[in-house]
């Protein structure tokens, strides 16, 4: 299963993710975080080409939003688990930095990611990753 995740890079990062990535970079701005004027970088893929604009430091971070492959292992910073409980009731947990294989046990019934958003993503029901 492949999920879509904001991560931050720092300005080296962002450089090698876009060189790696033009179809997502491309023509595209990116601001520093935290940036109180017009801080940015942007790409011109085709020539290779970085863009500052205004004072952008090598330690500065930006934002990115990646599509990641996802397994049973995955560390998932906000997961939410669906139980059955003792009593045949549900019950809801959420677990922080941890992977469904390190917390599901016969009770799991669903596994979602708790977006920042706070929407939530179906990705594990009836014993495994949904499609």
């Amino acid at each position: 299963m492949k999920i879509k995740t904001k991560k931050q890079l720092n300005l080296p990062q962002l450089i090698e993710w876009a060189w790696d990535n033009p179809e997502l970079s491309q023509y595209k701005m990116f601001e520093k975080i935290g940036a109180t004027m017009r801080d940015y970088v942007s790409f011109n893929n085709e020539e290779n080409g970085v863009r500052l604009n205004g004072t952008v430091k090598p330690t500065d971070l930006f934002t990115v939003e990646v599509e990641e492959e996802i397994t049973e292992d995955t560390v998932i910073p906000k997961l939410v688990e669906i139980y059955k409980d003792f009593l045949g009731g549900t019950e809801i947990l959420k677990h922080e930095y941890k992977s469904i294989n390190k917390v599901k046990d016969e009770e799991a019934l669903y596994f979602y990611i708790l977006n920042d958003d706070l929407t939530i993503t179906l990705i594990w029901r009836d014993g495994k990753l949904v499609e």
